[in-house]
């Protein structure tokens, strides 16, 4: 018979509040998914695009950025290009490289598709007081620094983490 597994009391607290924050977001992601796909958007779309509006991109560095697989990256892009949502540039100086870049077409879908997403965080979050919003920004701002540091120490290429502005401490 084996043995069953036992877990000290306080990192099973940690457990179970880093699973309900996961399911949390979870729910929330399948909720913006299920507003966006009614407008021929997805998640994963606005996020590839708004990644792409910041500036043209190789698909290889899409690939590192969001951890994926070239051959999933070019499946993506496919898709997208079919839809004319972006493009692919050649890359002077290099005869097998492509830029890809975000079209009119993605620009205005991710325009139409992030007041959907900002629907759904402002009746999640926008339920928080002040106080409460503010403690939630400390303590991701806190673990975005903590898995900085693990994924340095696993030699992770730096990820890209919460994005803060002038006005954010």
């Amino acid at each position: 018979m084996a043995t069953p597994y036992y877990m000290e009391p306080h990192k099973e607290r940690l457990r179970k509040i880093a699973t309900s924050f996961g399911w949390t977001w979870y729910r929330m992601r399948r909720l913006i998914d299920a507003h966006l796909s009614a407008h021929g958007a997805s998640m994963a779309r606005l996020k590839l695009l708004a990644f792409l509006a910041e500036e043209p991109r190789r698909s290889t560095d899409i690939a590192s950025f969001f951890d994926h697989a070239p051959r999933t990256v070019t499946q993506a892009i496919d898709g997208l290009e079919q839809n004319g949502l972006v493009l692919r540039a050649p890359v002077p100086g290099d005869r097998r490289a492509k830029l890809v870049q975000i079209t009119a077409a993605g620009r205005a879908m991710l325009e139409q598709g992030l007041p959907l997403y900002d629907g759904i965080v402002a009746r999640t979050f926008g339920s928080l007081t002040e106080e409460e919003l503010a403690g939630l920004d400390a303590a991701i701002l806190h673990l975005d620094r903590v898995v900085d540091r693990l994924e340095e120490e696993a030699g992770f290429r730096k990820g890209r983490h919460v994005q803060r502005g002038p006005e954010d401490g």
